[in-house]
């Protein structure tokens, strides 16, 4: 086997995990180093670090291997996310249609042929209707809740092809987290 010096070359997790069982099996970490082609001071670093290379190794074998249509899709999925726009500006786009659809329907109704023939409470819960329509959409609070949640459920459902049920629980939890630290400002 070729010698592979640590500052020519990374030393992948696998290879570190080899020569730290190589300190086992020769019981001397200066000869396994003049091995391996590094300094003992390295293998004392990874020794320190073997929880670390060890989690780095768990996480290669369980990434998923994302072929060009997964790739495809989590490019759908953010130009989707992009074409919607902040949601300041999706408020502000749904306002000015409610606005319009308000306008054009009070219009209609003041330009219809037999306005009289219109039994005044049928008018006016149509008035009422569009005006609950109008101050729902200017309840602020209950428009981020709702995205929040949209936001929340897509997000959760595309980490599910990607994570195992503990990752995507620990996911969770920190988000939750740092939406509780959002709350408080």
């Amino acid at each position: 086997m070729l010698k592979k010096r640590a500052g020519s070359k990374e030393f992948s997790p696998e290879e570190k995990v080899e020569i730290l069982k190589d300190i086992s099996v020769i019981g001397n970490v200066s000869k396994v180093a003049q091995k391996w082609g590094v300094s003992r001071q390295t293998i004392y670093n990874w020794k320190a670090e073997r929880s670390k290379i060890d989690d780095e190794i768990v996480l290669r074998e369980n990434k998923p291997d994302l072929d060009n249509s997964s790739i495809l899709e989590l490019e759908k999925y953010r130009n989707v996310l992009s074409d919607l726009g902040t949601l300041e500006q999706r408020k502000e786009k749904m306002s000015a249609k409610v606005e319009f659809m308000l306008m054009k329907i009070t219009t209609l109704l003041e330009n219809h042929p037999d306005l009289d023939a219109i039994h005044p409470k049928d008018l006016s819960k149509i008035m009422k209707d569009l005006h609950d329509v109008r101050k729902e959409l200017s309840n602020e609070p209950t428009i981020i809740i709702e995205y929040k949640n949209k936001v929340r459920e897509q997000t959760l459902q595309v980490l599910q092809d990607f994570l195992n049920m503990d990752q995507l629980r620990e996911f969770a939890q920190r988000m939750e987290a740092i939406e509780a630290d959002y709350e408080l400002i």
